[in-house]
């Protein structure tokens, strides 16, 4: 038999249940590609430490440092910063220019961008107390997390407790590269490249 012997409404039928097929696999990737993209709109950095290395006469190596060194996160995005370092007391998420991030010892000790910052937070130099500001918008003390997509940009994860945090949304476009450290602990330096 021909194809000119086939039943039309049968094939009809047959295009429908494909064509519903199809609809279904593409409901079904677009959950899948939603739910891929929300899992990884957070990424969660962790300010950690190690017990320090000690050789007498001769140095202490302090080991606080981030957990990662550079980070990824989609434009839009939340960066999670969490304290799990709290024996070392507080720490900032702190976007600064390349050229401003300490790189030599006596720069770590003599921190400009540092000081500048912690005086933008309203941080007393001669107390423990949390700052004033908790955050800072392009270098502006303020009581809300900024829109993270500048040098100045800076959040204080807690008093320095083990598992406080912050979420800071990223608004840089996607091909930023935003340099970090934490302005209590300079040495802590990382980067979030943003896609």
């Amino acid at each position: 038999m021909g194809s000119a012997g086939k039943d039309p409404m049968h094939s009809r039928k047959l295009l429908l249940w494909v064509a519903a097929g199809y609809g279904v696999l593409a409901v079904l990737a677009g959950v899948a590609t939603a739910g891929h993209h929300a899992a990884a709109s957070v990424t969660t950095i962790k300010a950690i430490s190690v017990p320090p290395k000690i050789e007498i006469n001769r140095f202490v190596q302090d080991t606080l440092r981030w957990n990662k060194d550079v980070y990824t996160v989609k434009s839009g995005g939340t960066l999670h910063v969490v304290n799990m370092a709290a024996d070392e007391g507080p720490h900032t998420f702190t976007v600064v220019a390349a050229k401003d991030e300490p790189k030599t010892a006596q720069q770590l000790f003599g921190c400009k961008i540092c000081e500048k910052l912690a005086k933008a937070h309203g941080a007393d130099p001669n107390s423990n107390a949390p700052p004033k500001y908790p955050f800072l918008e392009n270098g502006v003390g303020q009581a809300t997390p900024p829109s993270v997509n500048q040098p100045g940009d800076s959040g204080v994860t807690g008093k320095g407790k083990k598992g406080e945090s912050i979420d800071l949304k990223v608004t840089a476009p996607a091909g930023t590269k935003l340099r970090f450290m934490c302005l209590i602990h300079p040495w802590m330096q990382a980067e979030v490249d943003v896609t």
